[in-house]
C-alpha cells in the first residue's frame, strides 16, 4: 500500500550563514572541481519500497567541493589559534579596567559558512540541535560595568550590510580592541563588511543556480521518482520544511522516500555540482572581494601568532 500523499508547505526562505562569531574563517580558495551532472537513473516503479541507501559521495564531502567552504573554513589549529590569542588580549585589557576575566574555552573544530540544508535532509540521523557547531559558552553576567568594559558603548557599533540581512558588531570595548590588534586599524568593520559581501555571494549563487536547465533537471529525475513513492514536493528543500520536527526522520515515509530518491537519481552529486558552477562564476566576479579577505584572514593569523609567541 502506498505512503499517504504529502504535500509541505511552502518552504521557508534560506537563512544567511552564520554571522555573530567572525573569530574563524578560511585562508585558502577552492579550485573548482566540475564534474558530471547528467544522471539518467530511472526511478523505481510504483510501488515498490524506497529503502535510503547510503548517499555517495556523502553530503558533507560534496560541500567541501563547494568554491566558498575553503574559503570560509578556518583549518581547526588556526581557528582554536585565533581564538586563544583573542582571549588573551581580551583578558589583559579586562585586568586594565579592573576586572577578572575568565576566557571562553575554544569548542570550534573549524568553521564554514553555508552548511548543510542548501538541499534538504541528507541523513536520517541528523546531529543533535543542543549545541551548535562552533558555539561558546556565554561569559557569565557580571554587571553594567563589567559588560561595557567588555562590549563598549551600546551606542557605537559597526555594522554592514547587504540585499538581505544587516548585521553589526562592538565598536568599542575590549573585545573591540582584542579583533583591532588582530585585524588592524580598521579591521574590524573591513571583516564584517567583506563576510556580509560574500552571504550575499551565497545568496546570489543559489538563485542563479534556481534558473539553472541542468539542476532543473536533475530536481524533476528526483521529483518523478519521489511521487513513485506517493510523495508530492516541488523539491527537497520544500519537502524537508513538511516535515515533523517532533517525529524521528527515518519514522516519516516523506524522508525516507527523499534520500532514497537523491540516491538513485544522484541528486546531491548533481545538485552540489551545478551549484559548486554558480559559486565560482560569482567569486570570478569579485576577485577584489576573494583577495581582501584572505589577505585579512592570513593578517589574522599572523597576528594570533605572534600574540602566543610573546612570553
Amino acid at each position: 500500500m502506498p505512503s499517504p500523499r504529502f504535500t509541505p508547505p511552502a518552504a521557508p526562505r534560506r537563512p544567511g550563514p552564520v554571522l555573530a562569531s567572525l573569530v574563524a574563517a578560511a585562508l585558502a580558495v577552492a579550485v573548482l572541481v566540475v564534474w558530471a551532472v547528467q544522471d539518467r537513473a530511472a526511478p523505481p516503479a510504483r510501488g515498490s519500497t524506497l529503502q535510503p541507501a547510503r548517499l555517495r559521495p556523502p553530503a558533507a564531502e560534496l560541500r567541501s567541493r563547494l568554491p566558498f567552504d575553503p574559503l570560509l573554513r578556518t583549518p581547526a589549529e588556526t581557528a582554536r589559534r585565533v581564538h586563544e590569542a583573542e582571549q588573551r588580549l581580551i583578558t589583559a585589557c579586562m585586568a586594565r579596567h579592573g576586572f577578572r576575566y575568565q576566557a571562553a574555552p575554544s569548542t570550534r573544530a573549524g568553521t564554514a559558512g553555508g552548511g548543510p540544508g542548501q538541499f534538504g535532509i541528507d541523513t536520517l540521523t541528523p546531529r543533535s540541535a543542543a549545541e551548535p557547531p562552533g558555539a561558546q559558552p556565554s561569559e557569565r553576567p557580571r554587571g553594567k560595568a563589567f559588560t561595557r568594559a567588555l562590549y563598549g558603548d551600546p551606542k557605537q557599533k559597526i555594522s554592514a550590510r547587504n540585499k538581505a540581512i544587516s548585521v553589526q558588531g562592538s565598536a568599542t570595548g575590549c573585545v573591540a580592541e582584542a579583533q583591532t590588534r588582530l585585524l588592524g586599524a580598521g579591521g574590524p568593520q573591513r571583516e564584517l563588511t567583506l563576510r556580509v559581501r560574500l552571504d550575499q555571494g551565497e545568496r546570489d549563487a543559489l538563485q542563479a543556480l534556481a534558473r539553472d536547465s541542468a539542476y532543473r533537471r536533475a530536481t524533476d529525475r528526483w521529483r518523478a521518482c519521489v511521487r513513485q513513492a506517493g510523495i508530492t514536493a516541488k523539491d527537497p528543500r520544500h519537502l524537508a520544511a513538511g516535515l515533523r520536527p517532533d517525529k524521528p526522520l527515518a519514522a516519516q515515509p516523506a524522508a525516507r522516500a527523499d534520500l532514497a530518491c537523491k540516491q538513485t537519481t544522484g541528486y546531491l552529486r548533481q545538485a552540489y555540482g551545478r551549484l559548486a558552477v554558480m559559486q565560482q562564476r560569482w567569486l570570478e566576479a569579485h576577485r577584489e572581494t576573494e583577495t581582501a579577505w584572505k589577505a585579512l584572514r592570513k593578517r589574522k593569523a599572523d597576528a594570533a601568532a605572534r600574540v602566543l609567541d610573546r612570553p
